[in-house]
């Protein structure tokens, strides 16, 4: 069953959230340094262990892979979708004054505070209209 957060709901889940974009946050980083190796590693062309050298790259590359597609079910079983992983950005979906929205979280970001109308996922974030308590 697909969950709907309330803004209030939205920011109190995003710890969770920042913690697991902190996981992919590193685990990007990681792979993109191994990747460089991998590749730095291709163009010396010294065949001495080259292929047990790049065996061990593509194993680690693959367990960062393995875990950056479990940080994204992580989010996903929340009822979350990674829109994007870099910056990494995930649409969390919504209920507001006006009827059902998409939050939209970006790594970094201390609050949920940019959302849109459902439908609108590929276009700008937008910042949230948000009434002052007892307005």
């Amino acid at each position: 069953m697909k969950r709907t957060y309330t803004l209030q709901e939205a920011n109190e889940v995003l710890r969770l959230v920042r913690t697991i974009a902190v996981e992919v946050v590193e685990r990007r980083s990681c792979r993109r340094a191994l990747d460089r190796q991998r590749s730095q590693l291709e163009a010396a062309v010294t065949p001495e262990g080259l292929r047990g050298e790049l065996a061990e790259l593509d194993a680690r590359i693959w367990e960062h892979d393995e875990a950056l597609a479990r940080c994204r079910k992580e989010l996903e079983d929340l009822s979350m979708t990674v829109l994007r992983t870099n910056p990494l950005t995930v649409h969390i979906p919504g209920r507001g004054r006006g009827g059902d929205v998409v939050f939209c979280w970006q790594e970094g970001e201390t609050a949920v505070c940019f959302g849109h109308p459902v439908g609108d996922e590929k276009h700008q974030r937008r910042p949230l209209r948000v009434r002052a308590q007892g307005a």
